[in-house]
């Protein structure tokens, strides 16, 4: 990367705090090919692409992807259509055009990338290739993004099939300029498993957060996360219930005591909203009081675990009908300290930190603006 097309960092942008967008997509140009300079020759050899010597081609058979929704068709598709670079390649695909559209033209100071092109990668049911996936992304990602303009920030992705691979992926790449977080594709198990404790204990090692995200495979993969009630019809069904996946997750990671036993461990939940918070902290709490017994290892009322652990993203904003409603929302999930902006950037609900913060309680704004996200990411942001 040539030194003049580098941006350098800023600090707080024109509103005097710190603006963080924990939730952008970056997204591949030609799909998992541009991960192919970054995958070993035998990895290569072994998916019968990007070599000459390769029998079958640039075909079809020679093709290899990751686990996608292919059940559930949005039929207004998922992304602004300003946000298509001038050159008509993939939204996302170009930091140059981000950083102008993102960064300078609405004002974010800081932008976390989760990787919108593997968040199917807990759905593969090879846990090398997955692997080996997770290793070349995280190489792309560095090179093609993190070096471009020191106002992103990197999410790790790793392969949860393996954890031990995971946790080593971690030790190899934690350390690296612009990383700040840990991305964990959801499988079937739910986090709370005891499966993924090598992941968190590397993850709690190098103080970083794990991140999850809704990765469009929940409900349709034998190997992704599962949607109660069985196969829906519409997309509009099927995108409803996503938040079923975060009802679960959550509640499995405090029942099972993940964060007695990794004290440090933060999680943040992008993309999956927060206004069904309330109705599972009130349970929790009130099973506890007489079901605690079977959980011994929690010290605390769950509640509590969930606003020192865990982390929510604004994005998708509720939207109800009496703006009081929000206000007493954010109230009861302690939002002033659980919440952390996110635009979902470049899909077509994104929000403005302009305008979609003017929606919380003013008492609150800077911290979800990027205040909660310095505490959170510390001195790698």
């Amino acid at each position: 990367m040539k030194a003049m097309e580098r941006t350098e960092a800023r600090g707080e942008g024109s509103t005097g705090v710190l603006t963080v967008d924990c939730d952008v997509h970056p997204h591949f140009e030609q799909g998992l090919k541009d991960l192919l300079p970054y995958l070993p020759s035998s990895w290569r050899r072994r998916l019968g692409v990007g070599l000459e010597s390769s029998w079958s081609g640039d075909v079809y058979a020679s093709r290899f992807s990751l686990p996608k929704n292919v059940l559930y068709i949005n039929p207004v598709g998922a992304l602004r259509r300003d946000s298509y670079p001038p050159d008509g390649s993939i939204p996302g695909s170009d930091p140059a055009h981000v950083r102008r559209q993102l960064l300078d033209e609405a004002g974010v100071d800081r932008a976390v990338l989760l990787g919108g092109d593997v968040f199917g990668l807990g759905a593969l049911p090879d846990p090398d290739l997955a692997a080996a996936v997770a290793s070349a992304y995280n190489d792309w990602l560095t090179e093609r993004w993190l070096e471009f303009d020191d106002r992103f920030r990197g999410a790790l992705v790793v392969a949860p099939q393996d954890p031990a691979l995971a946790a080593r992926e971690i030790d190899r790449v934690a350390g690296r300029p612009g990383m700040v977080e840990v991305m964990l594709p959801l499988t079937n198990l739910l986090m709370g498993d005891r499966h993924y404790y090598p992941i968190y204990e590397a993850a709690e090692r190098h103080g970083l957060p794990i991140g999850c995200h809704v990765n469009s495979v929940d409900g349709v993969f034998v190997k992704g996360p599962q949607l109660a009630g069985g196969v829906f019809t519409y997309y509009t069904e099927w995108h409803a219930a996503l938040t079923e996946v975060y009802h679960a997750n959550v509640i499995s990671l405090v029942c099972q005591g993940v964060f007695e036993r990794f004290p440090g461990l933060k999680v943040v939940i992008a993309e999956g909203g927060f206004a069904w918070l309330p109705d599972v902290l009130w349970r929790l709490d009130r099973n506890y009081q007489a079901l605690r017994d079977e959980v011994p290892w929690l010290k605390r009322l769950p509640s509590q675990y969930v606003f020192d652990h865990l982390r929510f993203t604004t994005q998708p904003m509720p939207e109800p009908a009496r703006p009081e409603h929000l206000a007493t929302l954010c109230e009861v999930i302690e939002a002033g300290r659980t919440l952390l902006f996110s635009s979902d950037y470049p899909h077509w609900d994104f929000d403005n930190p302009a305008v979609a913060l003017n929606r919380l309680p003013e008492a609150i704004r800077d911290r979800v603006r990027g205040r909660n996200a310095a505490e959170l990411f510390g001195d790698r942001l």
